[in-house]
């Protein structure tokens, strides 16, 4: 089976997959779409023979569902409010956010909360929340190995939806 022919008869099921687990049409198709181009470059880097054609699916597959999972670790990224009036019906300490010196009071919890994790792991959230590093580039970065970020990242996070849980709505 060549890779026309797998990602034919794979393609549909893939993207039923990806929209299973939430993404919508369009993204499952853009994600599909990039896994069907790393796997011929994969393929064309490979100076052993290609892996036998039964395989193609599922390499297709995993490819694709490693692209999703990247996905929604890139979407979950904490973001601060620019705008005040998207805050309208949340409470912070029991008041009403509705002023622009609620956004700025927000802020300022975040800075702190960032600014008490300790040194390595909020050197690896700033690199990767904030300066918008991919997890390799910030073990590159920092010197590391790729499963450390991950695991520092997962703290800071953690320690953050602690400190800053009276901000949900």
């Amino acid at each position: 089976m060549d890779l026309e022919r797998a990602y034919s008869e794979t393609g549909p099921k893939i993207v039923g997959y990806l929209v299973a687990t939430g993404a919508d049409e369009a993204t499952a198709h853009d994600i599909l779409h990039d896994a069907v181009a790393s796997v011929i470059e994969f393929l064309s880097r490979r100076e052993t023979p290609p892996p036998q054609e039964d395989n193609l699916p599922a390499l297709l597959f995993t490819t694709a569902r490693n692209l999703r999972k990247n996905h929604l670790r890139d979407n979950a990224r904490i973001s601060v409010v620019e705008n005040p009036e998207t805050l309208d019906g949340r409470t912070v300490d029991g008041r009403q956010v509705t002023a622009e010196s609620d956004v700025m009071y927000i802020r300022r919890r975040i800075s702190k909360a960032i600014a008490a994790l300790p040194e390595a792991i909020r050197e690896t959230y700033v690199l990767y929340q904030i300066g918008g590093r991919s997890v390799r580039e910030v073990a590159e970065m920092t010197g590391t190995n790729e499963n450390l970020v991950k695991v520092r990242l997962h703290r800071a996070k953690k320690e953050l939806r602690s400190t800053l849980s009276d901000l949900t709505p």
